[in-house]
């Protein structure tokens, strides 16, 4: 039903709208409507772009102009600040590149780059490649598997706290099994 609704009411403006902030689903369905031949590859692509890098901007510039009043805000969501600074300590300015795809973690990951003091020139260049290629990955996703992965991203979102608790569940046995073969090989 609301698939439906969607697929009836989706035009540009909605998947600038859907852009501004995180929009996934919005790419994936915009990626099947160029299937479809429903829209045109190349205005998707400029305006997800667009809607995600002005969305970006301004969630980064008010974690920077509100620097006192984000750092609060952001500490009512500690043990989410305390994963995304330890990316940021492992993985540098890359996590500007790859956050968009580590559901969640979006809008605090900017707000806390912003109030950071982190270079403005160089969050907007690491920005633009990581927007870039999230556009792309979740068009062409969305234009080669169609309503199905739609379903399956409207799912995950619907349910991320099992899809969460499935994957810590299989990385303990990952880890458990790597704890085994260094005994066995000791």
């Amino acid at each position: 039903m609301l698939f439906d609704f969607l697929m009836q009411h989706f035009s540009y403006g909605v998947l600038f709208a859907w852009s501004l902030m995180e929009g996934e689903i919005g790419l994936a369905l915009a990626g099947y409507k160029v299937q479809l031949g429903q829209l045109r590859p190349e205005y998707v692509l400029a305006i997800a772009i667009s809607g995600a890098i002005i969305g970006d901007f301004t969630i980064f510039m008010i974690g920077r102009l509100f620097k006192s009043k984000t750092e609060i805000m952001l500490r009512q969501h500690q043990k989410r600040l305390e994963h995304i600074e330890e990316w940021f300590r492992n993985y540098g300015s890359w996590i500007i590149v790859f956050e968009r795809f580590i559901y969640g973690t979006h809008i605090p990951a900017l707000l806390m780059i912003g109030a950071s003091g982190f270079s403005f020139l160089k969050f907007l260049l690491l920005d633009i490649v990581g927007v870039v290629l999230w556009a792309v990955t979740f068009t062409t996703v969305g234009f080669v598997f169609g309503q199905a992965v739609i379903d399956i991203l409207t799912v995950v979102q619907r349910h991320l706290t099992i899809v969460i608790l499935v994957a810590f569940f299989l990385f303990v046995i990952y880890q458990l099994h790597i704890v085994d073969k260094e005994a066995e090989a000791e």
